[in-house]
This record gives structure tokens, sequence and C-alpha cells, in this order.
């Protein structure tokens, strides 16, 4: 193992590198502002240097979870574990792309344990049109038959928060 290390230090050298470093924070930076472009997609963690997470959340839940309750918020991510955990394995196994999934508890959503997709920018030879790719085939995942019910429970609920907020607006 110390060979590998000493043989690369030798033919990449300090400044090679800091080049791929420079390049996976450039790219995770690159990546979180596509996810951020989409309405579908939600950035859950900012880059920290090559490390972000996400998951697929429509945009009408994403609403939704801004302003439920913690009991709601919990259902809408119970729901979205199960969706995320079908779009990541399925992805694996299909084996364009790669993404691992974790779980983390963001204080926004009263520390609920999320499960999202995990992505570390380390291969030099990623491109945008890759990272375009990946986001474009888990979107198409998220409407396959396998994954539809639990889509169609999803939208329901976001729509049950949406109303029951709308209503208690017009009360007000």
């Amino acid at each position: 193992m110390s060979m590998l290390i000493h043989s690369g230090l030798k033919i990449l050298a300090r400044e090679g590198y800091e080049i791929l470093i420079d390049q996976g924070i450039e790219k995770a930076q690159s990546f979180a502002a596509m996810i951020n472009a989409e309405p579908d997609f939600e950035l859950i963690t900012k880059p920290e240097l090559n490390i972000l997470t996400y998951r697929y959340c429509p945009e009408s839940v994403q609403n939704a979870l801004a302003i439920a309750d913690p009991l709601q918020a919990e259902k809408l991510n119970t729901c979205l574990n199960r969706i995320t955990k079908f779009i990541q394995k399925t992805q694996r196994e299909r084996g364009k792309a790669f993404v691992s999934r974790t779980r983390l508890e963001p204080s926004h959503y009263y520390h609920f344990p999320c499960i999202v997709f995990r992505v570390v920018l380390a291969n030099p030879l990623t491109t945008r049109e890759i990272l375009s790719d990946i986001l474009i085939e888990q979107r198409e995942l998220s409407a396959e038959e396998g994954i539809e019910d639990e889509m169609q429970i999803l939208h329901q609920m976001a729509d049950a928060v949406l109303k029951q907020h709308e209503q208690s607006a017009k009360q007000a």
C-alpha cells in the first residue's frame, strides 16, 4: 500500500493531486447548481469539498414540506425514503450510473431520518453530461411502474398538506 502512495506522489506530485482535488470540488459545486435548477430534486447538503447529498423530491412535495407540521413531514419523508431507495437500487442494478445512498437527519425536517443520494465526485473522467444523465435517469425511474403507487400516495399527502394550509390561511 505504501508503494502505491509513493508511486502516486512521484507520478502526480503535489500539483497533480491539487488539480484532482480542485476538479472534484468544482464538479460538486456544478452538480449542486444542476440539482438546484431542477424543480423535482432537492439538494440536502451543499458540497463539502467533493461530497454532496440530494434526493428526488417533486416541487409540490417540497412546497408541502416547507409548511408541514412534524407529523406531516414525517409521513412525507417516510414515503420519500421508500422512493429514494427504489430509485437508487434500480439505478445501481441497471448499471448505467451509480450513486450511493445514506441516511441523514436534517434539522429543517425535525431531525427525522431521511434517506438521500450521496455523491462523491473524485473521478476525473466524470463530465457534466454524465451528471445530467444521472438526474435524467433518476427522474425517469421515479415514473416507473414499480414505484407508481408510492408516488401517488406521496402526491396525495402533499396535496392534503397544501390544501389544509390554504384553508387555514383563508380562515385567518
